[in-house]
């Protein structure tokens, strides 16, 4: 008997405690962010209160209030956040769910003008592997596969007619499964203006997207430019693209600026990673010799076609550098080694400036600079003169004058009274560019400098649009890739060259 009490008393007692905890919790309330403020206290003392085996607490009238609590509006805390990304998902779904635009004319008036009005866009490859557009390529494949199911809900309900899906007999074949495996490009997939008359994948093609970050873009598709006749000629199918782009012009070009005539927007059209690995990259020139008076030769000529374009009113390019000189390769090793180094740095920076002032050509330095003993001038390098100069340290040079170089030539930008930016001429193709092409273009914009296309052909193989079959001529010429810059792929090629014979 008494072993039964003491377990009733025990049962009891855990019962009451309970009952009291749930008690505590209801009266007591929550000042939390998600539990809604001001509803305990004194308020809710007033009120009857029960718990049940769930630790619930309920009122007089049966409403629980910890449900309550759970049912009232999330504040600031976490409940907010829940229901933003909520809703950032469900946007997500509505704009993968939407059909995508496919364009194959009027670039210009239509593509641009009214679907995307961006600043950039990107030409890509046929069937590249980016992953913007492989997202992009599976939503298509997605909206073709569900166009195929729904004609496929009409051609059976409708199968004792002539025409199926509003289309006949003779136009639709079935496979065992009852799929359309003919004629998918009749099926009005994309926008109206978009013509499916080819039987291509239409990502089959060089496309151009707008280079932004939404999530539904509209697609420009150059046709009858599928894998086959890109690997085949991939010149002529950018030159088609770049007439489409651009229209019919007597030189190659990367931006359309505005105009009153026809209100278009200004834009520029780039090559994407995929189309400069693939087929030919971004061009840049290392003008290297053991000798000054050699290398001097050819900066000199640059000066003078660039004295000779001022003096017959022409302007000089966006891009053109304030000078031209010749420095030592070990100064630029020393000062890539340095990095934060400030005693380094200091020295290197005066060796440098001590250079560009004996160079003698140079006469747009500041006062700053023009000092000796200043200690505040900045002096820094591009990202590609950086890049050129790790990739000289990991290759072996070739067999030839180049083995011992100590000078090369490079650019200066006068960024402000005390920095200086050193780099090397070259840049981005266009579209419909070879590698030399844009090479040849671009140090001419940059430097003024005519390098012979001829001379330069000769020595090049026809990976970058020369003449040699394989190998790299006879050691004038030089042509390091890069795999990677930054983490990054790299679409670039630099040509390590001995100074170019004078065109000037």
């Amino acid at each position: 008997m008494l072993r039964t009490a003491t377990r009733r008393f025990r049962a009891a007692d855990t019962v009451y405690n309970a009952i009291m905890q749930g008690r505590g919790r209801a009266v007591g309330g929550r000042s939390g962010r998600g539990g809604g403020r001001g509803r305990g206290g004194r308020q809710q003392q007033h009120m009857s209160s029960s718990t049940s085996s769930s630790g619930d607490t309920f009122n007089k009238n049966g409403t629980s209030y910890n449900r309550r609590r759970q049912n009232q509006k999330p504040g600031r805390g976490s409940g907010s956040n829940r229901s933003n990304n909520t809703r950032a998902t469900q946007n997500q779904q509505t704009s993968h769910s939407k059909p995508i635009n496919i364009e194959t004319t009027n670039f210009q008036s239509i593509f641009h003008n009214k679907l995307c009005r961006a600043a950039k866009y990107k030409v890509h490859a046929p069937l590249c592997s980016c992953p913007k557009v492989v997202t992009l390529r599976q939503r298509y494949d997605n909206t073709t596969q569900n166009k195929v199911k729904a004609n496929n809900e009409t051609a059976t309900m409708s199968s004792g007619n002539n025409n199926i899906g509003g289309y006949s007999n003779d136009q639709i074949q079935f496979d065992i499964d009852g799929n359309i495996t003919h004629q998918l490009s009749q099926l009005d997939i994309t926008s109206s203006s978009s013509s499916n008359d080819n039987n291509n994948h239409p990502f089959d093609n060089l496309i151009v997207l707008p280079d932004t970050k939404g999530s539904n873009p509209s697609i420009y598709s150059c046709t009858n430019t599928n894998l086959q006749s890109f690997q085949k000629d991939g010149i002529s199918c950018e030159q088609k693209l770049a007439i489409e782009i651009f229209g019919n012009t007597s030189t190659t070009t990367d931006k359309v600026c505005s105009t009153d005539k026809n209100k278009i927007p200004p834009f520029k059209v780039n090559c994407a990673i995929c189309l400069l690995t693939t087929h030919q990259r971004n061009g840049f020139v290392a003008i290297i010799s053991n000798s000054y008076n050699e290398l001097q030769s050819t900066i000199t000529s640059a000066r003078k076609s660039s004295l000779m374009k001022q003096s017959k009113g022409k302007k000089l390019h966006s891009d053109h550098a304030h000078f031209v000189c010749a420095l030592k390769l070990s100064s630029l090793y020393t000062l890539l080694s340095a990095g934060r180094t400030r005693s380094k740095n200091e020295m290197v920076t005066k060796d440098i400036l001590m250079q560009i002032r004996n160079d003698g050509g140079v006469d747009c330095l500041s006062a700053e600079m023009n000092n000796e003993s200043t200690t505040s001038v900045q002096i820094k390098m591009g990202h590609h003169l950086t890049s050129l100069l790790w990739l000289l340290q990991d290759d072996k040079p070739p067999k030839s004058s180049n083995n011992n170089v100590k000078y090369i030539m490079v650019m200066g930008y006068i960024d402000s009274s005390n920095a200086i930016e050193l780099d090397l001429p070259g840049g981005k193709r266009h579209l419909g560019e070879t590698t030399l092409q844009g090479v040849i273009r671009e140090v001419e914009e940059e430097c003024s400098l005519q390098i012979d296309y001829d001379w330069l052909v000769s020595h090049v193989s026809k990976r970058y649009g020369g003449n040699k079959d394989t190998g790299e001529g006879d050691g004038s010429i030089q042509v390091l890739e890069p795999r990677k810059v930054k983490g990054s792929v790299s679409g670039d090629a630099f040509f390590v060259m001995t100074p170019p014979p004078d065109t000037y």
